[in-house]
């Protein structure tokens, strides 16, 4: 079995940190990516996502309007 790294990137969160660092749960970060809602994710294997810092920031400051709907990356 491959090793996962325990860290993601440096400016990213994983799905657990991330719903801490937005005030929600993993599940409405679930919910958020199933209908295109929300901060975009990337996704990291088969079931890990990661969330840029930078993206959950401008999300929350409302700069979202000219950014693509979010989506889960291949």
């Amino acid at each position: 079995m491959p090793n996962k790294p325990k860290t993601p990137p440096k400016g990213w969160l994983w799905s657990e940190d991330a719903a801490d660092y937005l005030g929600v749960s993993v599940t409405t970060l679930y919910r958020w990516r199933r209908d295109q809602y929300g901060p975009r994710s990337v996704r990291h294997g088969r079931r890990r996502y990661r969330y840029e810092i930078a993206e959950m920031d401008a999300w929350m400051a409302g700069d979202h309007s000219e950014a693509e709907p979010a989506a889960v990356a291949a």
